[in-house]
């Protein structure tokens, strides 16, 4: 079988020699208006570091950086810097990246209007495990504040607040929005540790908590803050707000057109009536789908908002429909269904998308439905038993997409309606949608899953990237235009998807590009941008950009035999970044492949490959490499030697062009270092082709 080396492409971005790496930010928060300093810890932090973020602010390299947990870091361990922010910086969540010999991950920085501390047990050099409990809860004797905490494993972290009779208090846990991998839950206790109010996932805040608190009586009360899994997470912190503030727990709609003012409605929470405002998409990047829409005068964190360059409505819609549009929508009530007519021609190919759970400002979990004029079904989407490799169902964790339907207009149908409802028939101010309609027979959707890229000087890095197929079954090409000269592009081919002779339907999702840097070529950081061509039956050219994650964060517990919203790793598309990349130091070796032979067997065909190390720094190369032919069935990687190895197929592997991808961890002085060689391009002929 294929040894699996894809697993390990995706990866490849943090295991190149000598490239920065952001494992922790103190503080994780500041109070805007306010300087203060920043310390990234983790690795490679070395000389002639500085801060790449869209926080407006200046910053200032502190030499030396402070000690934190009474330690000293090791060289290049950690770098500070001064920040003093811009006073037109407004509060929110900012990316912040250290470039040094490359670029590194990121990790989120939030500027908040209330004051920062530090949880106690946070500081430097301080005993662990000093406030899990009513005894020893930490007291917080102001508000409005904001507790910058730790949970380390299994633990829970208990404050001491003071509260009058009568007085109304907001307790607010921001730890997934802000970048962390904590499922947070929030209690309030009294002296005797009687919980007097809990949460988990509060509306509107993801898998945050919050809880709005009357105090009964005037005395001590107790704040508890846990993860929901006393799980062990690398990004393990929290930000406690506590104070009198305004929240909304919904918006309506859920997105607007680019380049207009779109009005928008904040209900739920402590609101009282609902508040209008206005988003102002006027000077929103083309390359961004995604902006941010606050409560006006409210220091909680703003929600999601989408944004399209497509005409937008809103419902009721009078009439006929047009095409292109997007209708913003809501199911008001339990069991409502809402329908929509469009106008259309035999034959005529469009595409019904609808975004909403998946914006995490909608509960609503879709079946869309597509009927002629007297009332029979054409097609749906929703209502269809769950594709085992897209998603899973766990209780209120489904991960499911959003549906759409490709459809195609039969004859004699000139109207069709599209219908919108909630599978479990459920209703509210928190079952919002948009309808998305399109005149488009096949598409696909493209992201990029490697986060950020360092190219190695001299050397070859992978680029992974995944496709979302809304109806185009074909293969994809990837590219990258405009690269400068000496910068190189290989691979990038995602195989087409069939149904085979045994009626069993292939999965071809993702592609790998390699990129080249020639010795001595030089490049800024810069963000590459990565495209997908297909050409479907009728002759047309899809091309569509693929969308970049901004960062991944990872969940531990994540498994991919039950990965849950819970479990996601964290990612930030509303960034709108494409690819950033970096040249990176030369690698500790060069691994060259290159097919050899080619010999046609009764039963397929045997492909040779030879390959070979060159070594730099007294690096050990292994004895065998990862070999991976994305989206190739019944082929087999057999004879692997430390110099060779060979590719069967048989009269069953589908014919087309693949890529074939070689990697391997080399051992150095300062641990493995993950190597990647050029894809070569890989073409399978005869076999038996099974059309569509």
């Amino acid at each position: 079988m294929i040894r699996c080396a894809l697993a390990a492409l995706v990866a490849v971005h943090a295991a190149i020699a000598a490239t920065p790496v952001i494992t922790e930010l103190k503080p994780r928060g500041a109070e805007v208006g306010r300087p203060f300093v920043l310390t990234a810890i983790g690795r490679n932090l070395g000389e002639g570091a500085r801060v790449i973020s869209t926080l407006p602010a200046s910053f200032t390299l502190v030499l030396p950086p402070p000690a934190y947990g009474g330690t000293t870091a090791a060289p290049g361990g950690s770098v500070s810097f001064l920040v003093e922010p811009k006073p037109d910086a407004a509060p929110g969540v900012y990316p912040i990246r250290i470039e040094s010999s490359g670029i590194s991950n990121v990790l989120l920085f939030t500027l908040g209007t209330f004051p920062e501390v530090t949880e106690e047990e946070s500081q430097p050099g301080s005993l662990p495990h000093r406030n899990d409990t009513i005894e020893t809860a930490e007291a917080v004797r102001a508000a409005p504040v904001v507790v910058n905490g730790t949970l380390v494993g299994p633990e829970r972290d208990v404050y001491r607040v003071n509260g009058k009779a009568g007085e109304r208090r907001v307790f607010e846990v921001e730890a997934r929005r802000c970048g962390s991998a904590i499922d947070p839950v929030l209690r309030i206790l009294d002296a005797s540790g009687k919980q007097l109010a809990r949460n988990d996932d509060a509306p509107g805040a993801g898998l945050d908590a919050r809880v709005d608190f009357t105090f009964p009586s005037e005395g001590n009360y107790y704040v508890e803050v846990t993860d929901a899994r006393f799980s062990t997470q690398v990004q393990n912190f929290y930000r406690l707000k506590m104070g009198t503030y305004r929240y909304a727990e919904g918006i309506f709609p859920l997105g607007g057109r680019r380049g207009e003012r779109v009005p928008v409605t904040f209900f739920g929470g402590n609101l009282g009536a609902a508040v209008t405002s206005v988003a102002d998409l006027n000077t929103v990047p083309e390359a961004k789908a995604f902006t941010h829409v606050a409560v006006p005068e409210s220091p909680a964190q703003p929600f999601l908002f989408a944004v399209s360059d497509l005409p937008e409505l809103m419902e009721p819609v009078a009439g006929a429909v047009p095409v292109p549009s997007v209708v913003n929508g809501r199911l008001d009530h339990p069991r409502e269904i809402d329908r929509y007519h469009y106008r259309v021609e035999p034959r005529e190919k469009l595409i019904f998308e609808l975004q909403a759970r998946e914006l995490g400002t909608s509960r609503l979990e879709a079946i869309l439905t597509v009927s002629d004029a007297g009332g029979k079904k054409l097609a749906s989407a929703g209502d269809q038993p769950l594709p085992e490799d897209l998603f899973a169902v766990q209780g209120s964790s489904r991960t499911s997409n959003d549906p759409f339907v490709n459809f195609t207009v039969p004859e004699n149908v000139h109207e069709v309606v599209v219908s919108v409802e909630d599978l479990a028939l459920r209703g509210g101010p928190l079952y919002g949608y948009r309808l998305i309609a399109r005149a488009q027979a096949e598409d696909f959707n493209l992201t990029v899953s490697t986060p950020f890229l360092n190219i190695p000087a001299g050397g070859t890095a992978a680029i992974v990237v995944t496709a979302d197929r809304r109806g185009y079954d074909g293969p994809i090409q990837l590219a990258i235009p405009n690269l400068p000269q000496g910068i190189h592009l290989e691979g990038g081919t995602i195989p087409r998807e069939y149904v085979d002779a045994g009626n069993s339907r292939t999965i071809n999702r993702r592609g790998v590009l390699t990129i080249t840097a020639d010795p001595g070529v030089s490049l800024a950081t810069r963000q590459l941008e990565v495209w997908g061509e297909g050409k479907p039956a009728d002759g047309s050219v899809l091309r569509r950009r693929a969308r970049g994650l901004g960062m991944a964060v990872d969940v531990a517990g994540a498994t991919e035999q039950g990965v849950v919203d819970r479990q996601r790793a964290l990612t930030a598309p509303w960034l709108g970044w494409d690819l950033p990349a970096a040249l990176a130091e030369a690698p500790a070796a060069i691994l060259e492949v290159h097919q050899t032979g080619l010999k046609q067997m009764a039963e397929g065909a045997r492909y040779e490959f030879a390959y070979k190390w060159t070594i730099r720094g007294g690096a050990t190369p292994p004895k065998q490499v990862g070999v991976d032919i994305v989206g190739a069935r019944d082929i087999r990687v057999i004879d692997m030697t430390d110099s060779s190895f060979a590719v069967t197929t048989s009269k069953a592997t589908d014919p087309g062009r693949y890529d074939v991808y070689v990697n391997a961890r080399v051992r150095t002085e300062d641990g493995d270092e993950m190597v990647v060689a050029r894809a070569i391009p890989f073409e399978v002929t005869g076999g038996t082709r099974v059309e569509q």
